[in-house]
Formats: C-alpha cells, sequence, structure tokens
C-alpha cells in the first residue's frame, strides 16, 4: 500500500473542478459531485463571467434589468423549448418558486419521502395537507392518495427527479398511470440532477419519461449540468405570471450576479453547439455501469452519471485505497443525505470529459482492492 497519507473529506480543490484536478496538491482523478460536463471550469465559461462583471459589475442592487440577464433568457427558452423560463437567485429556492406559483391548482400534497431538501422546505410554505409516500413506490402513492383525498381535490405529486445522492430516477411514467383517475392531478419534480442530462435534447427526466405536457412540470438548477448559478422554472406566459405574483422570493431577493448568468448563457451555448459533449457522457456512463457490474455490484441500466454502489465491502477502506491512488470518490454515510440509502454507500459521479483509459483505471484498481 501506498505510503501517501489517505485522502478523507473535507478536501481543498485547488484547481478548476474537473475530471481531472489539483485537491490537496496533487493531480487527481475526479468522480465527485455534480459538473457533468465539467462546465464549472471551462475557460470560455470562466472568461464569459469575467467580461460581464467587468461591464455589469456584481449586480444590479436590486430588480433593474441588464442585458445579460435578457440574453440568458433566451438561451434558456430554447433550450427548455418553453414560452419562459423563470430565473432567480438559486436552485434550491426552484421548487418553492414552483409550488408557490401554482398553489391555488391544487388540494393536497403528496410527497416521495426522500425528496431534496429544497421540496421538503418548500411545502410548508403552501399551507396545504401534506402526505409522504414510500421512496419511489408507486404502489404506496396509489394508498396515499386513496386514502386521503376526498372527492373534487385535486392532488399535486412532489419528487425529485433524479435523485441526487443514490443517482435513481423516479419511476414518473408510473406515477402518472397512478394519477390517471384524479382530475386535475398535477406532478412537480425537483430535475436539479436530470436538467441539462436527461432526454433527447437535454431538456430533463420529463422529457426522458415522455411526459413533457400540461400537468407536469419541472423546477432545475444551473449550478450542476450548466456549470453556473440559479435556479430554474421552465413555464407558459400564464405560469410565468403566477409565479412572478406568488412566489416572494422573485420580489424580495436579488438575481444572480451577471457574471454567473453570463456563464449560464456561455454553457448553454457550448452545449448547444457541441452535441458529442453530451454523447460522451452517454458512453462513459454506460461504460462505468457495464463495468461495475462486471465487478459484481447491482447497478440499474439507466443514463444517469450518479452510480451507488454497497455491499459487503469495506467502502471506506475502499475510498481511501482509492485516494492513495488519487482517484476520488465519495462514501456517503447511512442516512447521510435526502436520498441515502440506511447504509453506507459509495457514490461515483462520471463526467463526459472522463477519458476511457480514467475509467478503466477506476475500474481496474476496484477490481485490485477487492
Amino acid at each position: 500500500m501506498s505510503n501517501q497519507p489517505s485522502m478523507v473529506t473535507p478536501i481543498t480543490m485547488e484547481s478548476p473542478l474537473g475530471a481531472r484536478m489539483l485537491i490537496d496538491g496533487r493531480e487527481v482523478d475526479y468522480y465527485c459531485g455534480t459538473s457533468y460536463f465539467c462546465l464549472h471550469g471551462h475557460p470560455e465559461v470562466i472568461d464569459a463571467a469575467c467580461a460581464a462583471t467587468r461591464t455589469f459589475g456584481m449586480g444590479p442592487g436590486t430588480l433593474a434589468r441588464m442585458q445579460v440577464y435578457a440574453d440568458l433568457q433566451q438561451r434558456l427558452r430554447q433550450w427548455f423549448a418553453a414560452d419562459e423560463v423563470v430565473y432567480m437567485i438559486s436552485g434550491y429556492s426552484s421548487p418553492m418558486a414552483l409550488l408557490q406559483g401554482l398553489q391555488d391548482d391544487f388540494d393536497v400534497v403528496f410527497i416521495d419521502a426522500a425528496t431534496h431538501y429544497s421540496a421538503l422546505d418548500a411545502v410548508p410554505t403552501l399551507g396545504k395537507p401534506v402526505h409522504p409516500f414510500r421512496h419511489a413506490d408507486p404502489d404506496s402513492l396509489a394508498e396515499e392518495l386513496a386514502r386521503h383525498l376526498r372527492p373534487g381535490q385535486r392532488p399535486v405529486i412532489v419528487t425529485d427527479g433524479v435523485f441526487p445522492s443514490s443517482g435513481r430516477l423516479a419511476p414518473l411514467a408510473d406515477y402518472r398511470e397512478v394519477m390517471a383517475p384524479y382530475e386535475g392531478a398535477l406532478l412537480c419534480i425537483d430535475d436539479s440532477h436530470g436538467v441539462g442530462v436527461l432526454g433527447e435534447s437535454g431538456r430533463g427526466s420529463l422529457q426522458h419519461a415522455g411526459l413533457e405536457g400540461a400537468g407536469n412540470y419541472l423546477a432545475g438548477t444551473l449550478s450542476k449540468a450548466f456549470g453556473a448559478l440559479g435556479g430554474v422554472v421552465p413555464a407558459d406566459a400564464a405560469l410565468a405570471e403566477k409565479i412572478a405574483r406568488k412566489a416572494m422570493i422573485l420580489r424580495g431577493a436579488s438575481p444572480a450576479p451577471p457574471g454567473l448568468a453570463a456563464a449560464a448563457a456561455t454553457s448553454l451555448r457550448i452545449l448547444q453547439s457541441r452535441p458529442e459533449m453530451r454523447s460522451s457522457l452517454r458512453s462513459n456512463v454506460k461504460h462505468i455501469r457495464d463495468g461495475l457490474r462486471k465487478l459484481g455490484f447491482d447497478v440499474a441500466d439507466t443514463p444517469v452519471p450518479i452510480v451507488t454502489i454497497a455491499g459487503e465491502v469495506d467502502l471506506e477502506g475502499l475510498r481511501d485505497r482509492l485516494a492513495e491512488r488519487d482517484i476520488i470518490v465519495k462514501l456517503t454515510p447511512a442516512r447521510g443525505y435526502s436520498d441515502a440509502a440506511d447504509v453506507a454507500t459509495l457514490r461515483i459521479a462520471v463526467f463526459s470529459e472522463h477519458s476511457p483509459a480514467q475509467i478503466n483505471r477506476l475500474l481496474a484498481v476496484m477490481a485490485e482492492l477487492l
């Protein structure tokens, strides 16, 4: 075993986030976090952020307009094929803005028990009855709907699209089937880990599930796949108006700094002009999932770039020994995050910019250490 000290959390990043980066003075292969296209460190994104900051400063200090926000809005409309995309300071606040905008359109909230904190924090602001259902379980949702809905009441189902710790895809099509008997039923998802990644053109989990359309809504972030900052809610004009009128964050919070809006617009342009980045991510996801299955792990066949493994393995020791080989993965403690399992798991995030050789090295070292 190497004489180098074990690299454990917390780690100190000393370069832009990427598939290969500098951490604690060492060049490492990095398989943590959420920068699925490594746009957080892309030179064009950084240049755009710097140029907009020099032009506009750190922000308007109020709700005044700046051209940089209009430029981002145009890019967002193109990406999401939406009439409007409501943009706000934080992805964490986007489920709250969506649900507050829709609050007159439903009567009872049904929420996946493992849904992200952002939605859990949003729900109490609605003043509606709330009923959890078992994680990713359509049968449990059906039972809760039957138990708690009175005639004429309209439900909203709240869930993540992609769960951030496990990488599990919510069974959205199954939920819609369960919801079919209930007129006016709404589906609202926090799709922070789906937008940019899933769907034929990257519009997220609803597109992936074939559920884009009336009654199905998403809230997302620009801080993960898109390498910047800010919350987004794709909308038609009516929903955008409702959100503007009912979600106080749009009145009471400053917008994201102009540099981050410019960074997001540039990230969107790069992804739109370089479809091979999304192709590379899909290929890398398949590569790592196939490889982990060959090592004996139970890994689902999905396009999600988050892979979680568990089993009769010393995962903490495996994490540390990988770090000694300059390969960084994340250990999630039991119940250590909103959707984390009841046992410790190893979370591996693969990016479009990981080379096949990097992934092969990760798999080979894991095979040697197991």
